[in-house]
């Protein structure tokens, strides 16, 4: 009884639905009409109503048809009741240029229209195109099948003994030289032959090269439109940033994403760059670790941008930007709460942008714009005004639709939004396909992109569906035959007619010249049309090879020879054409503006030694004696990415820590708490490198193992100690030339900062004491090594520092000068390792994970005690470092460091290939 109460509650409710659903459906409009409707219900109207029904039409007495080849059988209806009307009909086309296939145009229509006429008349002459360009027209009509009507054609002119020069073909070896031969030939045409860059196109098959092209001349300082191009909003960068953020703001704190956060603080609006963000979000975790925390970094930005408030406890300028930043985000998400429109959250966001550092964005955007080759952030401030267009737009439209309907639409579509029409920009060169330069005509025009397998694009449309047969039918039935089925030859071969017609259209709308491009390469090749056009002039015989034809291009020619060429005539003209062209105001012009030039801001070191001691970090020193420039880029936040080695390095090191027996069960332990902290680019990357971890895991397991075995003791592990070296004025090896420096003294506790002093702080991995004539086993595990001295009791003590590099230094004589271990054993020996006997050291070892060697797990390389002129050597090496930490110039070594790229694992900071250009 209750499940068939249930069930006629539910038929209840079906019904209350089905009733509503009918009442929307009566309030629907029943006299909608799509094209093909209103143009045949036209045609009745036309045949049938009266004069009264016409109105004006009624004394209708010429209707003139433009394009007429692009007519489809609708229009051919209409045309017919105007004719038994009794209205006269013009019409003007050509079958030849043709291609509205895809929606029922063809030159079949043309050919009915035509017999619907009284009377044909062909222009004989040639009205409009430079005589080359009518022949190469007339020449590619000749392979174009006949369809109806052939009166019309004219057969080309013999071919002249020296090439037409208004018709030009070019072919690049890659498509950024194809672009940049097309800038360069518009530019010529415009400053060598006066013709208007309004009086110029660029035609390309389809959209898509299109929007390339737009892209690439507009980067080339050549002002384009695309007509008939539309892209959605949410495709263009600035419009997705500034919509991401409001989307972020719509959402609940818990479930915003830290990458969105990452890339939403990193974008203009946001102020960020990647090193600010690297710092900050180092700040965060040091925090978080300094509490006792385990969060990793993304997840502590992503709690911090919830409550801004924490960024105060962070007192550095990135911190300031993030604060101002999350508190704009927060308001915004009040003001989405409140009831504000899109139209409202945009404009915040916009004026916190604006008002960050006295609308230093907007003045910033509009001065880049207003320069040469600012095509792109111009168009990018376009972009931002439709976007508050569109959203105005949408709050009036839908007064009651909430702020995430319009950014679902914007971010999510790939449909272009209806936008109201906007006024052509005068002097702008136009971006065409085929299909939009019907109708157009311009003094010069580029054919660009004309690859093989491009066009001609032979592919068969509508396969899937057989569209084709449809249209076959349809015919068959009006015709009264049978239908025929056309075989795969003929379509294919209707579609080559078709691209022919869409080139024909394509050349026919230049008056004087043509250039045809393409890209030859190992992928890609010309297209045989090529055959109908003169052959392609070798790259350096391009007009536009000789000279740049931009200010930006020809400054950097002059620059280039005044501070390369030997020619004392060559270079005196350079300089005097740079100071013409600084005067103008050309940007780069001047040589105040060239990089190297102007004075430095401060000579002034880093460190003053007299007031402050420097730190000098162990695992830091030998990478500044490598390179002094690249340890300085890389300690002033040069180091924007930290891998995720890095991260397993740091598991690996707290479990030998934490579990210092060596159960692999806890060591694994480890490895699964802390693994979800690390952030990989996929999960097979991830899964990858949790096998080499687990592997490593396994190494130090055994050698923990041979430890035990060995009744070795850990007496620390991750042991913080910190000392003191005195720095002289000069370098040690200054002091007396030919003899070895004394050891400079060495401080601990309240004596360690002052002036003229390098302090030295880091952490040793592990101390372990081994009683005598033991250790010796769990050193070597297969591998030759130098015996360990004995402490005074007979014991040893070694330090240990764990390595997982895959690079490290891998035996005893390449870790003589390890300075780390140098700088362990020192903290050992001033007794700053409670419970190790500074008497007992016997030296320090790298514990290798990585490599290994046959027979055993592990492998390790080992360091003699420091004693006498090594210890010495050493510690004047800190005090080397700590003067030159401290300094106002770095050398760069490039021959031994920063040229060499071949091996390094981490390549050198700064750029040291030679420029392509050169």
């Amino acid at each position: 009884a209750e499940l068939q109460a249930s069930e006629r509650e539910v038929w209840r409710a079906v019904g209350v639905f089905a009733d509503e659903y009918r009442t929307v459906l009566a309030g629907m409009r029943t006299a909608y009409r799509d094209a093909a409707d209103l143009v045949s219900e036209a045609a009745a109207i036309v045949r049938e109503a009266d004069a009264a029904v016409l109105g004006p039409l009624s004394a209708l007495l010429v209707v003139l048809i433009d394009d007429a080849q692009a007519i489809s059988r609708g229009v051919l209806t209409v045309v017919r009741a105007l004719r038994e009307r009794g209205i006269a009909v013009l019409a003007f086309g050509d079958p030849d240029i043709s291609s509205g296939a895809f929606r029922g145009a063809s030159p079949q229509l043309f050919h009915e229209l035509s017999g619907l006429l009284d009377e044909v008349f062909v222009l004989d002459a040639p009205h409009r195109q430079a005589p080359g360009l009518t022949e190469l027209t007339r020449t590619l009509t000749q392979a174009i099948g006949v369809a109806g009507r052939v009166e019309h054609r004219r057969p080309p002119a013999p071919t002249p003994t020296t090439p037409d020069p208004c018709v030009q073909a070019f072919l690049a070896p890659s498509p950024y030289e194809e672009a940049d031969r097309i800038a360069g030939t518009l530019r010529d045409w415009h400053l060598t032959h006066d013709i208007a860059w309004s009086d110029m196109a660029v035609i390309a098959h389809d959209t898509r090269q299109v929007t390339a092209l737009e892209t690439e001349l507009a980067a080339r300082e050549v002002p384009t439109r695309a007509a008939g191009v539309q892209r959605p909003l949410g495709s263009e960068g600035v419009v997705r940033d500034i919509v991401g953020i409001v989307r972020l703001a719509l959402q609940p704190v818990h479930e915003r994403e830290p990458e969105a956060l990452i890339a939403a603080l990193c974008s203009p609006f946001g102020g960020m760059d990647a090193v600010g963000l690297r710092r900050l979000r180092a700040r965060l975790r040091h925090i978080e670790l300094a509490e006792g925390g385990t969060t990793p970094a993304a997840e502590l930005l992503r709690q911090a941008m919830a409550f801004p408030a924490t960024f105060t406890l962070v007192d550095a300028p990135e911190a300031r930007v993030a604060l101002r930043f999350a508190t704009t985000l927060a308001e915004t998400t009040a003001g989405a709460e409140a009831g504000e429109t899109i139209h409202e959250l945009l404009w915040r966001i916009w004026a916190d942008a604006r008002a960050r550092d006295g609308s230093t964005l907007q003045r910033h955007w509009r001065e880049i714009a207003d320069q040469p080759g600012g095509g792109e952030t111009a168009h990018a401030l376009d972009a931002l005004v439709a976007l508050f267009d569109a959203a105005k737009r949408f709050v009036e439209r839908t007064p009651t639709e909430q702020a995430a309907t319009f950014v679902r639409d914007i971010l999510d579509s790939e449909v272009p939004e209806d936008t109201l029409s906007t006024p052509d920009r005068p002097g702008l060169v136009t971006l065409l396909t085929p299909a939009t330069a019907l109708g157009t005509q311009f003094e010069a025009v580029v054919i660009a992109g004309v690859q093989d397998g491009v066009w001609p694009n032979t592919r068969l449309r509508g396969g899937m569906l057989e569209t084709w047969a449809l249209a076959d039918a349809i015919t068959a039935a009006r015709t009264g035959r049978e239908p025929t089925t056309p075989g795969v030859l003929d379509r294919r071969r209707e579609a080559l007619h078709d691209e022919l017609r869409l080139f024909v259209r394509a050349v026919s709308r230049a008056r004087s010249r043509l250039v045809v491009t393409a890209v030859d390469d190992d992928s890609t090749g010309p297209s045989p049309l090529f055959s109908f056009l003169p052959d392609p002039p070798p790259l350096s015989e391009h007009p536009t090879a000789e000279h740049p034809l931009t200010l930006r291009g020809l400054v950097a020619r002059h620059r280039r020879t005044l501070t390369s060429s030997t020619g004392v005539a060559a270079r005196a003209e350079a300089a005097g054409q740079l100071a013409v062209l600084a005067a103008e105001g050309v940007p780069g012009a001047d040589p105040d503006d060239w990089y190297g030039t102007a004075a430095p801001s401060t000579d002034a070191g880093l460190h003053d030694l007299a007031t402050e001691a420097a730190r000098v970090s162990p695992s830091k020193l030998e990478s500044f004696e490598e390179c002094e420039l690249n340890w300085a880029i890389s300690s002033l936040g040069g180091d924007t990415v930290l891998p995720p080695a890095a991260g397993i390095g740091t598991i690996i090191h707290e479990a030998m820590e934490t579990v210092p027996d060596g159960d692999l069960d806890k060591l694994r332990a480890v490895l699964e708490k802390h693994w979800p902290e690390l952030d990989f680019e996929t999960e097979w990357i991830g899964r990858k490198e949790h096998r080499r971890a687990d592997v490593y895991l396994e190494r130090l397991h055994a050698y923990l193992r041979a430890v035990e075995s060995e009744r070795g003791r850990v007496l620390a592990s991750e042991v913080e100690f910190r000392f003191a070296v005195a720095v002289a004025e000069h370098a040690a090896y200054e002091i007396e030339a030919g003899t070895t420096p004394p050891a400079p003294a060495v401080h601990i506790g309240v004596d360690a900062d002052g002036p003229h002093r390098a302090i030295v702080h880091g952490f040793i991995d592990r101390v372990e004491a081994y009683p005598r004539g033991a250790g010796e086993h769990a050193a070597a595990r297969g591998q030759k090594t130098t015996p360990m001295t004995e402490g005074a009791n007979g014991e040893r003590v070694v330090v240990v520092d764990l390595k997982t590099g895959k690079y490290e230094p891998d035996s005893d004589s390449k870790v003589e000068e390890h300075a780390q271990l140098a700088a362990y054993q020192i903290a050992v020996e001033q007794g700053l390792v409670a419970g190790a006997d500074a008497t007992a050291l016997a030296g320090a070892r790298l514990l290798l994970v990585a490599k290994t060697l046959s027979g055993s797990d592990y492998r390790i390389a080992h360091q003699h005690t420091l004693e006498g002129e090594a210890r010495a050597r050493f510690l004047n090496r800190l005090a080397d470092a700590a003067r030159g930490m401290s300094g106002s110039s770095f050398t760069a070594h490039i021959e031994a460091h920063c040229a060499d790229v071949q091996w390094r694992v981490k390549p050198c900071r700064i750029h040291t290939v030679p420029a392509v250009s050169a």
